[in-house]
């Protein structure tokens, strides 16, 4: 069992990320690769002009969005292909793995994101009544982080079967970046909405 200190320092661990010149290095990489994927998805949608054709007005949100989900991931999955020169059966089976892990994927990053919002309110309301409740948010995150990263091997050993490990750790690299991007996206959208009210 953790002391009340111990849990302490893991929070501004956790909370803090690992270290600054490590941090800077990574997302410099990641940066980089973002940064060629997002120019080689604008070329191509500029390229093929038909893909981001507007939806009819007569469309429901919940068309819209899978149509903008859809040309998202077209656009990417061409942007990914350029980038880490992929054949076309890497590609089909890029996809194949991609699918095959995406909802579980989804599924513990709401968790996580869940339980790290939670874990920020439980701290800020400063009452040590509920430093069982913060213990289990602890707990709670240091266990979505285990299957996370479960869920990275078992994704790493099945592009492993077909991708070299040069495309593998830019693909991490790309995806990575992708996910920071929608979740620093997520939280400043919930800001403005927190303001609006």
């Amino acid at each position: 069992m953790m002391t009340y200190s111990t849990r302490a320092w893991l929070v501004a661990a956790l909370l803090l990320g690992a270290s600054p010149g490590l941090m800077r290095a990574q997302e410099s990489v990641r940066g980089r690769d973002a940064a060629r994927a997002r120019r080689d998805a604008r070329r191509e949608m500029l390229a093929n002009p038909d893909s981001q054709r507007m939806p009819r007005a007569g469309g429901t949100g919940v068309d819209d969005r899978l149509r903008a989900e859809n040309r998202l991931r077209t656009s990417l999955a061409q942007a990914v292909r350029r980038r880490l020169n992929l054949t076309d059966e890497q590609t089909a089976r890029l996809v194949d793995v991609n699918r095959r892990f995406s909802e579980e994927r989804t599924t513990v990053t709401r968790e996580e994101l869940r339980i790290r919002r939670d874990l920020r309110r439980s701290i800020a309301g400063g009452d040590t009544a509920r430093s069982a409740a913060t213990a289990q948010l602890l707990d709670d995150l240091l266990a979505v982080q285990r299957k996370r990263l479960d869920l990275q091997q078992k994704e790493q050993a099945a592009l492993s079967e077909f991708l070299t490990p040069e495309q593998r750790a830019r693909y991490i690299g790309m995806m990575e970046q992708l996910r920071r991007r929608i979740e620093s996206r997520t939280d400043s959208a919930r800001g403005r909405g927190r303001r609006l009210e």
